[in-house]
């Protein structure tokens, strides 16, 4: 029994040292499906349970040009994987499917944060799960006609973007 109590906190020291692993030094962009009740549902839920205000939010179907300028076009409006996915950037790297949601749960309040520890499954079984719900999720949770505005709460989290006149990439207001 000792071991078994032994073994439990060793996991879970393990498991916390983890997700913090996944937490970067400076902000995170979550670009999401604007019109999927279940995505707007995701980002409000993130929006209030990230005292920290780490994670900034943009609709995918808004933001390509900033997609496309992170190498993420694939999965902007009209793209080959376009609304297939949430799309989470964190320090130039693009992360999606489970990896996007495990990283941006990482970011949240504790004990939210200890969900992330699901990142240790492997990949193809996350994904397959990820997949199955985004197939299916106009279905059970509906969509609505286009990308509604931002909760008041957490607007100024949300992106917008501006093209330089030198056409250089887009790039966040803050």
């Amino acid at each position: 029994m000792r071991r078994l109590a032994v073994a439990i906190v060793l996991v879970a020291v393990g498991s916390v040292a983890y997700v913090r692993r996944l937490v970067p030094e400076g902000e995170s962009l979550l670009f999401f499906d604007g019109v999927c009740n279940l995505c707007d549902g995701f980002v409000s839920f993130v929006a209030d349970h990230d005292s920290a205000n780490r994670v900034r939010f943009g609709a995918i179907q808004r933001h390509g040009d900033l997609l496309r300028s992170f190498g993420a076009g694939a999965y902007a409006e009209g793209g080959s994987e376009a609304l297939s996915t949430m799309v989470l950037v964190q320090e130039s790297r693009v992360y999606v499917r489970s990896d996007a949601a495990l990283r941006t749960i990482s970011l949240l309040d504790s004990p939210l944060n200890a969900f992330a520890v699901f990142h240790l499954l492997p990949r193809v079984i996350r994904d397959a799960g990820y997949s199955l719900v985004a197939k299916y999720r106009y279905a059970i949770f509906g969509q609505t006609d286009e990308c509604r505005p931002p909760d008041p709460r957490f607007e100024r989290r949300f992106l917008d973007f501006v093209v330089d006149d030198d056409d250089k990439p887009p790039f966040p207001i803050m």
